[in-house]
């Protein structure tokens, strides 16, 4: 299902810059395991994660409004460092499950680039790799779609990711 559309960026990505980050990894440690066996650096398989628990920018409500196709809106804001990437992978949603009671296969995920992007950063959805987005841009996946993340660039990637469900 990958989709795309673009919203007006009504925001400045400072105000992302000292949010209360924490370092994770895929929650899936088969996947995981598998990256490691292979000669991936933990290290390097990681990214920032900022949740919704915590507060947020006040923009992030205007972004939410843009989502207004699906329910039980969740939020987090992604910071990959340079050198950090996801590989390929499908996400579990462990948590979001929990909460909403939803059924895996129901949930999608998107992601808000925050800023444009530069020479190194690419989003890739099943085979297509998108290396070209500006501020504002939204991709799209369902749960099942593999995906990765990766900042080869010299310059932090920060976005916005959203997990619901169509309505």
């Amino acid at each position: 299902m990958k989709d795309q559309f673009h919203i007006d960026p009504k925001w400045e990505v400072k105000e992302f810059h000292n949010l209360d980050y924490e370092l994770v990894t895929h929650r899936d440690a088969r996947v995981l395991n598998e990256y490691l066996w292979s000669g991936h650096s933990r290290t390097h398989i990681s990214l920032y994660k900022h949740f919704d628990i915590n507060p947020m920018p006040s923009c992030v409500e205007y972004v939410k409004s843009k989502f207004d196709f699906l329910e039980n809106v969740s939020v987090a804001v992604n910071l990959f460092k340079p050198g950090q990437y996801l590989p390929m992978h499908t996400d579990v949603f462990g948590k979001y499950l929990e909460i909403y009671g939803a059924k895996l296969e129901d949930v999608e995920r998107w992601m808000v680039m925050l800023e444009g992007c530069v020479p190194g950063q690419m989003l890739q959805i099943e085979k297509e790799v998108f290396g070209h987005w500006r501020a504002g841009d939204c991709f799209g996946w369902k749960c099942s779609e593999n995906h990765a993340f990766y900042n080869m660039s010299m310059v932090d990637r920060y976005a916005i990711q959203i997990t619901g469900v169509r309505k």
